[in-house]
């Protein structure tokens, strides 16, 4: 690549050299669990084959016993979700490449005033 520089008067051509980009795939394996000790909790764990295939899965629950698991996997096929849910307000759809599964709420959380959604349409 070459930069022009106006400087004053002069003009100054100089040559930017770039690195070439290598990505390398290495697998790896982490994630951590945690909890406040009044009924939240949240996780997530996430592993890469080292073939550039990555999978994981993450979520809560609260303490009204609403929870949210997301099953994923990226690679050469792209982002795949799975959502498990009873979150007041969602309901069973597609979208893209994520596929929502839900429950009914709880009763904690319907006693709050917290209604399923419509269906999409």
């Amino acid at each position: 690549m070459i930069i022009t520089i106006f400087d004053g008067v002069r003009m100054q051509n100089l040559q930017v050299l770039t690195p070439s980009v290598v990505e390398i795939n290495w697998p790896y394996n982490f994630g951590y669990e945690f909890g406040d000790g009044l009924g939240m909790n949240q996780y997530r764990h996430e592993a890469a084959d080292g073939t550039g295939t990555v999978k994981g899965s993450y979520g809560y629950r609260d303490p009204l016993g609403q929870y949210r698991k997301v099953e994923y996997v990226a690679g050469v096929d792209g982002f795949k979700a799975f959502v498990n849910s009873n979150e007041a307000g969602l309901s069973n759809h597609a979208v893209g490449d994520a596929i929502y599964i839900v429950r009914p709420p709880p009763p904690a959380a319907v006693a709050q005033g917290l209604r399923k959604a419509a269906p999409l349409k």
